[in-house]
């Protein structure tokens, strides 16, 4: 709980050893956040100067139209009636 004298020696004489070659939390963190962002970029500016064919354009620009007719099975209501149960 208190300090003793040879608690406060034995502090005074520990190794002070510093883990310099291991890179700290802020830097990996930042490395990251960075290489996320080069990525990003480097997206974005590869779909901006994407060339569009022709055929692809055409495609975007004509009006959908439905492919398959709805069979009449599909058209029937379904009713769900129940019970409240209270709490």
């Amino acid at each position: 709980m208190f300090k003793t004298n040879t608690q406060t020696q034995r502090g005074k004489h520990m190794n002070t050893f510093k883990f310099s070659g291991l890179p700290s939390n802020a830097s990996v963190a930042s490395a990251v956040t960075m290489l996320v962002t080069g990525w990003f970029a480097l997206a974005g500016g590869a779909i901006l100067s994407d060339n569009h064919s022709e055929a692809t354009i055409e495609n975007a620009r004509a009006v959908q139209v439905a492919s398959a007719a709805i069979p009449e099975e599909a058209r029937l209501t379904i009713v769900v009636e129940a019970k409240r149960i209270r709490a």
